[in-house]
Protein backbone atom coordinates (compact mmCIF):
# COMPACT_ATOMS: atom_id res chain seq x y z
CA UNK A 1 0.00 0.00 0.00
CA UNK A 2 1.35 3.41 -0.96
CA UNK A 3 1.61 6.53 1.14
CA UNK A 4 -1.67 8.22 2.06
CA UNK A 5 -2.11 11.99 2.13
CA UNK A 6 -1.74 11.90 5.91
CA UNK A 7 1.45 9.85 5.63
CA UNK A 8 2.92 12.41 3.23
CA UNK A 9 1.97 15.29 5.53
CA UNK A 10 3.52 13.38 8.44
CA UNK A 11 6.80 13.02 6.53
CA UNK A 12 6.75 16.67 5.43
CA UNK A 13 6.38 17.84 9.04
CA UNK A 14 9.22 15.63 10.24
CA UNK A 15 11.59 16.45 7.41
CA UNK A 16 10.71 20.14 7.37
CA UNK A 17 11.79 20.80 10.94
CA UNK A 18 14.89 18.60 10.86
CA UNK A 19 15.94 20.26 7.60
CA UNK A 20 15.58 23.68 9.23
CA UNK A 21 17.95 22.57 12.01
CA UNK A 22 20.71 22.01 9.46
CA UNK A 23 19.62 24.96 7.32
CA UNK A 24 20.56 27.17 10.27
CA UNK A 25 24.19 26.02 10.21
CA UNK A 26 24.52 26.45 6.47
CA UNK A 27 23.02 29.93 6.58
CA UNK A 28 25.19 31.11 9.46
CA UNK A 29 28.33 29.71 7.79
CA UNK A 30 27.97 32.16 4.91
CA UNK A 31 26.35 35.04 6.80
CA UNK A 32 28.68 35.10 9.81
CA UNK A 33 31.14 37.73 8.48
CA UNK A 34 28.23 40.06 7.64
CA UNK A 35 26.54 39.38 10.99
CA UNK A 36 29.85 40.11 12.72
CA UNK A 37 30.10 43.53 11.07
CA UNK A 38 26.46 44.41 11.73
CA UNK A 39 26.56 43.44 15.42
CA UNK A 40 30.10 44.66 16.06
CA UNK A 41 31.57 41.30 16.96
CA UNK A 42 35.11 41.29 18.22
CA UNK A 43 37.29 39.22 15.90
CA UNK A 44 38.01 36.61 18.55
CA UNK A 45 34.28 36.10 19.25
CA UNK A 46 33.11 35.69 15.67
CA UNK A 47 32.90 31.89 15.84
CA UNK A 48 31.18 31.78 19.23
CA UNK A 49 27.65 31.57 17.75
CA UNK A 50 28.48 28.35 15.89
CA UNK A 51 30.44 26.96 18.82
CA UNK A 52 27.71 27.50 21.43
CA UNK A 53 25.10 26.06 19.06
CA UNK A 54 27.25 22.95 18.74
CA UNK A 55 27.66 22.89 22.52
CA UNK A 56 23.93 22.89 23.32
CA UNK A 57 22.91 20.66 20.41
CA UNK A 58 25.65 18.06 20.78
CA UNK A 59 25.51 18.00 24.56
CA UNK A 60 21.76 17.45 24.86
CA UNK A 61 21.10 14.92 22.08
CA UNK A 62 21.32 11.75 24.18
CA UNK A 63 19.41 13.37 27.04
CA UNK A 64 16.61 14.55 24.74
CA UNK A 65 16.59 11.22 22.92
CA UNK A 66 15.87 9.39 26.15
CA UNK A 67 13.26 11.98 27.13
CA UNK A 68 11.54 11.19 23.83
CA UNK A 69 11.42 7.51 24.78
CA UNK A 70 9.98 8.39 28.20
CA UNK A 71 7.45 11.14 27.41
CA UNK A 72 6.77 10.28 23.77
CA UNK A 73 8.29 11.44 20.52
CA UNK A 74 5.28 13.58 19.62
CA UNK A 75 5.62 15.68 22.77
CA UNK A 76 9.37 16.18 22.39
CA UNK A 77 9.10 16.97 18.68
CA UNK A 78 6.40 19.60 19.18
CA UNK A 79 8.08 21.22 22.19
CA UNK A 80 11.49 21.28 20.51
CA UNK A 81 10.14 22.61 17.22
CA UNK A 82 8.05 25.33 18.87
CA UNK A 83 11.09 26.33 20.96
CA UNK A 84 13.13 26.49 17.76
CA UNK A 85 10.51 28.70 16.09
CA UNK A 86 10.33 31.12 19.02
CA UNK A 87 14.08 31.63 19.23
CA UNK A 88 14.45 31.86 15.46
CA UNK A 89 12.10 34.83 15.52
CA UNK A 90 13.89 36.32 18.52
CA UNK A 91 17.23 36.02 16.71
CA UNK A 92 15.92 38.13 13.84
CA UNK A 93 15.61 41.08 16.26
CA UNK A 94 18.85 40.72 18.23
CA UNK A 95 20.44 44.11 19.05
CA UNK A 96 23.95 42.94 19.98
CA UNK A 97 26.55 40.23 19.55
CA UNK A 98 26.05 38.85 23.07
CA UNK A 99 22.33 38.35 22.56
CA UNK A 100 22.97 36.68 19.21
CA UNK A 101 25.34 34.20 20.86
CA UNK A 102 22.77 33.36 23.56
CA UNK A 103 20.02 32.90 20.96
CA UNK A 104 22.18 30.51 18.92
CA UNK A 105 22.72 28.40 22.05
CA UNK A 106 18.96 28.33 22.70
CA UNK A 107 18.30 27.31 19.10
CA UNK A 108 20.59 24.34 19.64
CA UNK A 109 18.37 23.15 22.50
CA UNK A 110 15.33 23.05 20.20
CA UNK A 111 17.27 21.10 17.56
CA UNK A 112 18.47 18.61 20.18
CA UNK A 113 14.87 18.01 21.28
CA UNK A 114 13.24 17.47 17.89
CA UNK A 115 15.97 15.66 15.93
CA UNK A 116 16.04 12.29 17.80
CA UNK A 117 12.29 12.51 18.34
CA UNK A 118 11.77 12.72 14.56
CA UNK A 119 13.70 9.50 14.02
CA UNK A 120 11.79 7.77 16.80
CA UNK A 121 8.44 8.94 15.39
CA UNK A 122 9.38 7.69 11.95
CA UNK A 123 10.05 4.23 13.40
CA UNK A 124 6.89 4.05 15.50
CA UNK A 125 4.48 5.51 12.94
CA UNK A 126 5.49 3.39 9.95
CA UNK A 127 5.69 -0.41 10.25
CA UNK A 128 8.64 -2.09 8.52
CA UNK A 129 8.14 -2.00 4.79
CA UNK A 130 8.17 0.25 1.74
CA UNK A 131 6.55 3.25 3.44
CA UNK A 132 9.06 3.27 6.29
CA UNK A 133 11.86 3.05 3.73
CA UNK A 134 10.48 6.10 1.93
CA UNK A 135 10.12 8.03 5.19
CA UNK A 136 13.70 7.37 6.28
CA UNK A 137 14.91 8.26 2.80
CA UNK A 138 13.14 11.61 3.07
CA UNK A 139 14.78 12.21 6.45
CA UNK A 140 18.12 11.36 4.88
CA UNK A 141 17.61 13.99 2.19
CA UNK A 142 17.01 16.67 4.80
CA UNK A 143 20.46 16.67 6.40
CA UNK A 144 22.74 17.39 3.41
CA UNK A 145 20.16 19.34 1.42
CA UNK A 146 19.19 21.51 4.39
CA UNK A 147 22.78 22.60 4.94
CA UNK A 148 23.26 23.38 1.26
CA UNK A 149 19.97 25.28 1.01
CA UNK A 150 21.14 27.33 3.99
CA UNK A 151 24.33 28.20 2.13
CA UNK A 152 22.39 29.18 -0.99
CA UNK A 153 19.70 31.20 0.81
CA UNK A 154 22.31 32.99 2.88
CA UNK A 155 24.31 33.92 -0.21
CA UNK A 156 21.19 35.27 -1.91
CA UNK A 157 19.79 37.23 1.04
CA UNK A 158 22.76 38.37 3.11
CA UNK A 159 24.01 40.89 0.57
CA UNK A 160 20.51 41.96 -0.49
CA UNK A 161 18.23 44.59 1.01
CA UNK A 162 16.52 41.82 2.99
CA UNK A 163 19.73 41.42 5.08
CA UNK A 164 20.76 38.37 7.11
CA UNK A 165 17.85 38.89 9.50
CA UNK A 166 15.43 37.67 6.82
CA UNK A 167 16.97 34.20 7.14
CA UNK A 168 15.63 33.94 10.67
CA UNK A 169 12.22 35.37 9.72
CA UNK A 170 11.91 32.65 7.08
CA UNK A 171 13.17 30.01 9.47
CA UNK A 172 10.68 31.02 12.18
CA UNK A 173 7.75 31.12 9.76
CA UNK A 174 8.51 27.70 8.31
CA UNK A 175 9.02 26.21 11.78
CA UNK A 176 5.60 27.47 12.90
CA UNK A 177 4.02 26.01 9.75
CA UNK A 178 5.57 22.59 10.36
CA UNK A 179 4.50 22.66 14.03
CA UNK A 180 0.91 23.39 13.00
CA UNK A 181 1.05 20.62 10.41
CA UNK A 182 2.37 18.21 13.03
CA UNK A 183 -0.44 19.10 15.42
CA UNK A 184 -2.95 18.12 12.74
CA UNK A 185 -1.41 14.92 11.36
CA UNK A 186 0.55 13.42 14.28
CA UNK A 187 -1.46 10.78 16.18
CA UNK A 188 -1.92 11.34 19.88
CA UNK A 189 0.41 8.53 20.86
CA UNK A 190 1.41 6.04 18.22
CA UNK A 191 3.94 4.27 20.44
CA UNK A 192 2.88 0.99 22.10
CA UNK A 193 5.82 1.05 24.50
CA UNK A 194 7.76 3.68 26.38
CA UNK A 195 10.85 3.52 28.50
CA UNK A 196 9.35 3.09 31.98
CA UNK A 197 12.38 2.89 34.28
CA UNK A 198 12.62 6.65 34.72
CA UNK A 199 15.38 9.09 33.88
CA UNK A 200 19.01 8.45 34.70
CA UNK A 201 19.93 11.89 36.04
CA UNK A 202 23.53 11.00 36.79
CA UNK A 203 24.07 9.72 33.25
CA UNK A 204 22.29 12.78 31.88
CA UNK A 205 24.64 15.15 33.69
CA UNK A 206 27.78 13.23 32.73
CA UNK A 207 26.82 12.80 29.06
CA UNK A 208 25.48 16.31 28.56
CA UNK A 209 28.50 17.94 30.17
CA UNK A 210 30.99 15.59 28.53
CA UNK A 211 29.54 15.77 25.02
CA UNK A 212 28.96 19.50 25.29
CA UNK A 213 32.53 20.24 26.36
CA UNK A 214 33.94 17.85 23.74
CA UNK A 215 31.94 19.46 20.94
CA UNK A 216 32.80 22.95 22.14
CA UNK A 217 36.54 22.27 22.52
CA UNK A 218 36.72 20.74 19.05
CA UNK A 219 34.83 23.66 17.52
CA UNK A 220 36.82 26.27 19.44
CA UNK A 221 40.14 24.75 18.35
CA UNK A 222 39.48 25.95 14.78
CA UNK A 223 39.09 29.60 15.82
CA UNK A 224 41.23 29.97 18.95
CA UNK A 225 44.42 31.95 18.41
CA UNK A 226 46.72 29.09 19.39
CA UNK A 227 44.49 26.26 18.20
CA UNK A 228 44.89 23.09 20.23
CA UNK A 229 47.55 24.76 22.35
CA UNK A 230 45.07 27.32 23.66
CA UNK A 231 44.59 26.65 27.42
CA UNK A 232 40.79 26.58 27.27
CA UNK A 233 40.75 24.16 24.32
CA UNK A 234 43.13 21.58 25.76
CA UNK A 235 41.75 21.74 29.29
CA UNK A 236 38.11 21.42 28.23
CA UNK A 237 38.98 18.59 25.85
CA UNK A 238 40.70 16.60 28.61
CA UNK A 239 37.84 17.24 31.06
CA UNK A 240 35.32 16.05 28.45
CA UNK A 241 37.22 12.79 27.94
CA UNK A 242 37.28 12.14 31.70
CA UNK A 243 33.54 12.82 31.96
CA UNK A 244 32.68 10.55 29.03
CA UNK A 245 34.79 7.69 30.41
CA UNK A 246 33.03 8.15 33.74
CA UNK A 247 29.69 8.10 31.88
CA UNK A 248 30.48 4.72 30.30
CA UNK A 249 31.43 3.12 33.62
CA UNK A 250 28.43 4.70 35.36
CA UNK A 251 26.01 3.37 32.73
CA UNK A 252 27.56 -0.10 32.92
CA UNK A 253 27.13 -0.10 36.70
CA UNK A 254 23.48 1.00 36.54
CA UNK A 255 22.57 -1.42 33.76
CA UNK A 256 24.11 -4.36 35.69
CA UNK A 257 21.67 -3.55 38.51
CA UNK A 258 18.67 -3.22 36.18
CA UNK A 259 18.36 0.50 36.94
CA UNK A 260 17.36 3.22 34.50
CA UNK A 261 20.13 4.16 32.08
CA UNK A 262 20.52 6.96 29.57
CA UNK A 263 22.29 4.69 27.10
CA UNK A 264 22.30 0.93 27.73
CA UNK A 265 25.72 -0.37 26.71
CA UNK A 266 24.14 -3.70 25.79
CA UNK A 267 22.75 -2.21 22.56
CA UNK A 268 26.33 -2.07 21.24
CA UNK A 269 26.61 -5.85 21.62
CA UNK A 270 23.17 -6.82 20.38
CA UNK A 271 23.56 -9.51 17.67
CA UNK A 272 22.77 -8.36 14.16
CA UNK A 273 22.48 -4.67 15.06
CA UNK A 274 26.01 -3.70 13.96
CA UNK A 275 25.67 -0.45 15.89
CA UNK A 276 29.43 0.02 16.36
CA UNK A 277 30.39 -0.36 12.69
CA UNK A 278 27.38 1.69 11.59
CA UNK A 279 28.37 4.56 13.88
CA UNK A 280 31.92 4.30 12.54
CA UNK A 281 30.78 4.54 8.94
CA UNK A 282 28.51 7.50 9.68
CA UNK A 283 31.30 9.21 11.62
CA UNK A 284 33.95 8.99 8.92
CA UNK A 285 31.44 9.75 6.17
CA UNK A 286 30.26 12.94 7.86
CA UNK A 287 33.81 13.85 8.85
CA UNK A 288 34.53 14.11 5.14
CA UNK A 289 31.19 15.52 3.97
CA UNK A 290 30.84 18.50 6.30
CA UNK A 291 34.55 19.30 6.26
CA UNK A 292 34.64 19.38 2.46
CA UNK A 293 31.59 21.65 2.40
CA UNK A 294 33.42 24.07 4.66
CA UNK A 295 36.55 24.05 2.49
CA UNK A 296 34.52 24.34 -0.72
CA UNK A 297 33.16 27.62 0.63
CA UNK A 298 36.68 28.83 1.45
CA UNK A 299 37.96 27.72 -1.95
CA UNK A 300 35.35 29.66 -3.89
CA UNK A 301 35.68 32.80 -1.76
CA UNK A 302 39.40 32.91 -0.90
CA UNK A 303 41.01 31.21 -3.90
CA UNK A 304 38.63 32.03 -6.73
CA UNK A 305 37.66 35.30 -4.99
CA UNK A 306 33.91 34.93 -5.55
CA UNK A 307 31.32 36.84 -3.53
CA UNK A 308 28.77 35.03 -1.30
CA UNK A 309 26.10 35.05 -4.02
CA UNK A 310 28.37 33.51 -6.65
CA UNK A 311 29.55 30.99 -4.08
CA UNK A 312 26.03 29.95 -3.11
CA UNK A 313 25.02 29.39 -6.74
CA UNK A 314 27.80 26.82 -7.08
CA UNK A 315 26.20 24.72 -4.36
CA UNK A 316 22.95 24.27 -6.32
CA UNK A 317 24.17 21.12 -8.15
CA UNK A 318 25.08 19.61 -4.78
CA UNK A 319 21.61 20.35 -3.41
CA UNK A 320 20.01 18.54 -6.35
CA UNK A 321 22.45 15.64 -6.29
CA UNK A 322 22.03 15.30 -2.51
CA UNK A 323 18.49 13.95 -2.93
CA UNK A 324 19.51 11.10 -5.24
CA UNK A 325 21.32 8.83 -2.72
CA UNK A 326 18.52 8.98 -0.17
CA UNK A 327 15.89 8.30 -2.81
CA UNK A 328 17.97 5.38 -4.04
CA UNK A 329 18.20 4.08 -0.48
CA UNK A 330 14.41 4.05 -0.19
CA UNK A 331 14.03 2.13 -3.46
CA UNK A 332 16.87 -0.39 -3.16
CA UNK A 333 16.94 -1.03 0.61
CA UNK A 334 14.61 -4.03 0.32
CA UNK A 335 16.39 -5.36 -2.78
CA UNK A 336 20.13 -4.85 -2.33
CA UNK A 337 22.32 -5.62 0.72
CA UNK A 338 22.96 -2.44 2.71
CA UNK A 339 26.70 -3.08 2.62
CA UNK A 340 26.71 -2.79 -1.19
CA UNK A 341 24.65 0.41 -1.14
CA UNK A 342 26.90 2.04 1.46
CA UNK A 343 30.03 0.96 -0.40
CA UNK A 344 28.80 2.50 -3.65
CA UNK A 345 27.86 5.74 -1.88
CA UNK A 346 31.24 6.09 -0.16
CA UNK A 347 33.18 5.26 -3.32
CA UNK A 348 31.30 7.96 -5.22
CA UNK A 349 31.87 10.42 -2.38
CA UNK A 350 35.61 9.69 -2.31
CA UNK A 351 35.86 11.01 -5.88
CA UNK A 352 34.91 14.48 -4.61
CA UNK A 353 37.82 14.70 -2.17
CA UNK A 354 40.25 13.51 -4.86
CA UNK A 355 39.03 16.14 -7.29
CA UNK A 356 39.33 18.84 -4.62
CA UNK A 357 42.88 17.76 -3.82
CA UNK A 358 43.85 17.93 -7.51
CA UNK A 359 41.65 20.79 -8.72
CA UNK A 360 42.99 23.48 -11.03
CA UNK A 361 41.57 26.83 -9.84
CA UNK A 362 42.08 28.34 -13.29
CA UNK A 363 39.57 26.01 -14.94
CA UNK A 364 35.91 26.91 -15.24
CA UNK A 365 33.39 25.54 -12.77
CA UNK A 366 32.09 22.97 -15.24
CA UNK A 367 35.46 21.29 -15.88
CA UNK A 368 36.25 20.01 -12.37
CA UNK A 369 34.35 21.80 -9.59
CA UNK A 370 30.94 20.70 -10.91
CA UNK A 371 31.87 17.02 -10.61
CA UNK A 372 33.37 17.70 -7.19
CA UNK A 373 30.07 19.21 -6.05
CA UNK A 374 27.82 16.37 -7.22
CA UNK A 375 29.91 13.36 -6.21
CA UNK A 376 30.23 14.46 -2.59
CA UNK A 377 26.54 13.65 -2.15
CA UNK A 378 27.19 9.91 -2.39
CA UNK A 379 27.75 9.63 1.36
CA UNK A 380 24.16 10.78 1.98
CA UNK A 381 22.99 7.19 1.43
CA UNK A 382 24.67 6.05 4.66
CA UNK A 383 22.48 8.00 7.09
CA UNK A 384 19.01 6.67 6.11
CA UNK A 385 20.31 3.12 5.79
CA UNK A 386 21.91 3.30 9.22
CA UNK A 387 18.76 4.71 10.79
CA UNK A 388 16.62 1.99 9.24
CA UNK A 389 18.94 -0.73 10.51
CA UNK A 390 18.79 0.65 14.04
CA UNK A 391 15.01 1.01 13.82
CA UNK A 392 14.48 -2.68 13.01
CA UNK A 393 17.10 -3.87 15.52
CA UNK A 394 16.38 -1.97 18.74
CA UNK A 395 13.35 -2.11 21.01
CA UNK A 396 10.56 0.37 20.46
CA UNK A 397 11.25 2.00 23.82
CA UNK A 398 14.72 3.11 22.62
CA UNK A 399 14.00 4.46 19.13
CA UNK A 400 14.50 8.15 19.99
CA UNK A 401 17.69 7.26 21.86
CA UNK A 402 18.98 5.50 18.74
CA UNK A 403 18.26 8.64 16.73
CA UNK A 404 20.16 10.64 19.33
CA UNK A 405 23.20 8.37 19.03
CA UNK A 406 23.35 8.88 15.26
CA UNK A 407 22.87 12.63 15.58
CA UNK A 408 25.65 12.86 18.18
CA UNK A 409 27.87 10.94 15.78
CA UNK A 410 27.34 13.36 12.90
CA UNK A 411 27.87 16.41 15.12
CA UNK A 412 31.08 15.07 16.65
CA UNK A 413 32.30 14.02 13.21
CA UNK A 414 31.76 17.56 11.94
CA UNK A 415 33.48 19.15 14.93
CA UNK A 416 36.46 16.80 14.85
CA UNK A 417 36.69 16.97 11.05
CA UNK A 418 36.89 20.75 11.03
CA UNK A 419 39.32 20.80 13.96
CA UNK A 420 41.75 18.24 12.56
CA UNK A 421 41.55 19.24 8.92
CA UNK A 422 41.82 22.97 9.62
CA UNK A 423 44.94 22.33 11.69
CA UNK A 424 46.46 20.26 8.89
CA UNK A 425 45.60 22.81 6.21
CA UNK A 426 46.96 25.67 8.29
CA UNK A 427 50.21 23.84 9.06
CA UNK A 428 50.79 22.89 5.42
CA UNK A 429 50.08 26.44 4.22
CA UNK A 430 52.45 27.91 6.82
CA UNK A 431 55.22 25.48 5.84
CA UNK A 432 54.75 26.43 2.18
CA UNK A 433 54.74 30.12 3.04
CA UNK A 434 58.00 29.74 4.98
CA UNK A 435 59.61 28.32 1.84
CA UNK A 436 58.14 31.16 -0.25
CA UNK A 437 58.33 34.23 2.02
CA UNK A 438 57.68 36.54 -0.93
CA UNK A 439 54.06 35.37 -1.00
CA UNK A 440 51.36 36.79 1.26
CA UNK A 441 50.11 34.30 3.87
CA UNK A 442 46.51 34.80 2.66
CA UNK A 443 47.28 34.62 -1.05
CA UNK A 444 45.31 32.03 -3.07
CA UNK A 445 48.51 30.14 -3.91
CA UNK A 446 49.46 29.65 -0.26
CA UNK A 447 45.93 28.82 0.86
CA UNK A 448 45.41 26.31 -1.94
CA UNK A 449 48.33 24.20 -0.76
CA UNK A 450 46.61 23.76 2.60
CA UNK A 451 43.24 23.16 0.95
CA UNK A 452 44.71 20.31 -1.08
CA UNK A 453 46.00 18.75 2.12
CA UNK A 454 42.47 19.06 3.54
CA UNK A 455 41.15 17.23 0.48
CA UNK A 456 43.52 14.32 1.00
CA UNK A 457 42.63 14.21 4.70
CA UNK A 458 38.96 13.91 3.80
CA UNK A 459 39.79 11.19 1.29
CA UNK A 460 41.56 9.26 4.07
CA UNK A 461 38.47 9.62 6.27
CA UNK A 462 36.19 8.28 3.53
CA UNK A 463 38.63 5.43 2.94
CA UNK A 464 38.36 4.46 6.62
CA UNK A 465 34.59 4.39 6.22
CA UNK A 466 34.94 2.11 3.19
CA UNK A 467 37.17 -0.27 5.15
CA UNK A 468 34.61 -0.46 7.97
CA UNK A 469 31.85 -1.22 5.45
CA UNK A 470 33.88 -4.01 3.84
CA UNK A 471 34.99 -5.74 7.03
CA UNK A 472 32.58 -4.56 9.72
CA UNK A 473 29.30 -4.83 7.78
CA UNK A 474 30.09 -7.80 5.56
CA UNK A 475 27.15 -9.88 6.85
CA UNK A 476 24.65 -7.04 7.30
CA UNK A 477 22.49 -8.20 4.41
CA UNK A 478 19.22 -6.62 3.39
CA UNK A 479 17.87 -4.39 6.15
CA UNK A 480 14.86 -5.91 7.85
CA UNK A 481 15.90 -9.50 7.20
CA UNK A 482 17.51 -11.43 10.00
CA UNK A 483 21.15 -12.31 9.63
CA UNK A 484 22.24 -15.81 10.57
CA UNK A 485 23.76 -14.53 13.81
CA UNK A 486 20.68 -12.64 14.92
CA UNK A 487 18.40 -15.50 13.92
CA UNK A 488 20.46 -17.95 15.98
CA UNK A 489 20.39 -15.60 18.96
CA UNK A 490 16.63 -15.18 18.61
CA UNK A 491 16.14 -18.95 18.59
CA UNK A 492 18.33 -19.31 21.67
CA UNK A 493 16.32 -16.65 23.47
CA UNK A 494 13.11 -18.54 22.68
CA UNK A 495 14.53 -21.81 24.02
CA UNK A 496 15.86 -20.11 27.15
CA UNK A 497 12.49 -18.58 27.87
CA UNK A 498 10.92 -22.03 28.04
CA UNK A 499 9.24 -21.61 24.64
CA UNK A 500 6.53 -19.55 26.25
CA UNK A 501 4.25 -17.37 24.23
CA UNK A 502 5.29 -13.77 23.83
CA UNK A 503 3.78 -11.29 26.21
CA UNK A 504 0.86 -9.33 24.83
CA UNK A 505 1.37 -5.64 24.18
CA UNK A 506 0.12 -3.46 26.98
CA UNK A 507 -3.04 -1.85 25.64
CA UNK A 508 -2.36 1.31 27.62
CA UNK A 509 0.90 1.85 25.76
CA UNK A 510 2.88 2.25 28.94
Amino acid sequence: MGLSARDIAFIVALCGVTTLNVFLLGAVTVALPTIGKDLNFQEGNLYWPVNVNSLSFGGLLLFCGRLGDIFGGRFMFLVGSLWFAIWSLATAFVPSSNVFIVDMALLGIGSAANTPAAIGLCSSYFPPGANRNKAFSALGVGSPVGFILGLIASGLLTESSATWRSLFYIQAGLAVFFVCLALVVFPKDHSNRRYDKGLDWGGAVLSTTGLGLLTFSLSDSTSAQNGWLAPQVLSLFLVSIVLLVAFVFFERWRESRNMSVLMPLSIWRQPGTKLGPLVGVVFFGWFSFDTLNYFFTLYFQQVQLLDPLQTSLRFIPMAIAGAIPSIAAGYFVARVPAQILMLIGLLVSSVSSIIFALINPDLSFWHMAFFMMITIAGVAIVYPLGNQQIAVSLDEDSQSLAGGIFSVTTRLATALGLAVTSEIADSVSKAYNNKHPDLDAQSPEVLMVGFRAAGWTCFASTLLGIIIVIFGLRDLGIIGKKTRASATQSDDDTLNSGQSDPEPIDEKGA
